[in-house]
């Protein structure tokens, strides 16, 4: 990548000084003379704990994101997560004009038409290929490399913590309880591991897929799980009664086209047997892989790292590169998107609670 590309005293506000910002930070320092990318910030939580990682030498630490956000910097890169005080800062960047790159796979997925209507609208780009399985670039893929296609399906793996604990169960023979804290111990799952091992992690990374392969944002609440969310209900049992079939269990999420009708489209997230010695059975670890299946092209496989600072790393780095040497947002020329209507369960659902 050269300096013509990225352009000279191209400035960045880094939001976010955790594992990932910090892998961001040091990337792009290290190829500073290459790209000319320089980091006017890094906008931390915890002073003490940033200069303890050295973020200090890097750049000067700030604890107003917004401040930080709003000075001037040609664009504002969103490693916070959740969506306070994320949400009203990327708000104010785009509708000042201030391109945008987020990893922030739950703000996407609850606001994404407001996101992207706002980026639209002041012509800021709006860069996010990192909030779905980290380095590996399948938002990109679905915006332009299948762009001739009409995308039938999405299923995979996108959700690296639970894949590891459905492996060291049958590689190991270790009960849920177990492998979930040997990821917390290594740093795959959180403290509390919630939005993994239920579905949630994985339920807003296929929001975004959905928008990308159907050119509408549909809601969380439109994906389906089962009554144990996740993997919580998964035991040893399980795993051999799935093995004694030649089988493993994978959660997988999954899109379904509806055709022309978006409150067709099936989104869901479950837990799946799939056989043994498939792409989807032979996925182990922290690894994510996606099939993505196109009227012309058939059927498309993308696989690598969907988690660790590094892979989540250089798919943010991809995208400041690309801002930095004038590309867009990540839907590139595909169509606007709105809010997708309910799926015709879900108002049922509602309606047999009482709540329409």
């Amino acid at each position: 990548m050269s300096s013509e590309r990225s352009g000279s005293g191209f400035t960045i506000a880094l939001l976010g000084g955790g594992t990932v910002g910090a892998a961001v930070a040091r990337g792009l320092v290290s190829r500073y003379e290459e790209w000319g990318i320089e980091i006017a910030g890094i906008a931390v939580r915890d002073v003490a704990k940033a200069e303890a990682a050295g973020l200090d030498r890097i750049a000067p630490l700030s604890t107003d994101a917004a401040a930080l956000a709003a000075s001037d910097v040609d664009l504002v890169v969103e490693l916070m997560g959740g969506l306070d005080p994320a949400l009203p800062v990327v708000e104010s960047a785009l509708k000042s004009g201030r391109p945008v790159v987020t990893a922030n796979k739950l703000l996407l997925a609850t606001f994404g038409a407001r996101l992207e209507a706002l980026a639209r609208a002041s012509g800021a780009a709006l860069r996010f290929e990192s909030a779905v399985a980290a380095g590996v670039p399948i938002i990109g893929v679905l915006a332009r490399d299948m762009a001739a296609n009409e995308i039938t399906s999405i299923k995979g793996i996108i959700n690296g913590t639970t894949n590891y604990i459905l492996t060291k169960m049958e590689s190991e023979g270790w009960s849920y309880e177990q492998a979930l804290g040997e990821a917390q111990k290594i740093g795959y799952a959180e403290a509390d591991p919630r939005s993994d091992v239920e579905g949630e992690d994985a339920a807003a990374k296929l929001v975004i897929l959905a928008r990308m392969a159907a050119g509408a944002w549909p809601a969380l609440a439109h994906v389906q799980f089962d009554d144990a969310p996740g993997i919580t209900g998964v035991q040893a049992s399980d795993i051999a009664a799935a093995a004694s079939r030649g089988a493993r269990l994978r959660m997988l999420a999954s899109w379904e086209n509806g055709g022309d009708d978006a409150s067709k489209d099936v989104l869901s997230v479950r837990v799946t047997e799939v056989p043994a010695d498939s792409r989807l059975g032979t996925t182990v670890g922290g690894g994510n892989l996606i099939v993505v299946s196109g009227d012309l092209i058939g059927e498309l496989t993308l696989a690598g790292a969907g988690a660790g600072p590094g892979s989540t790393a250089s798919g943010v780095i991809s995208d400041i590169l690309a801002i930095a040497g004038g590309e867009g947002s990540s839907w590139g020329e595909l169509p606007p998107a709105d809010n997708a209507p309910a799926p015709a369960w879900f108002l049922a659902a509602k309606k047999k609670r009482g709540d329409a």
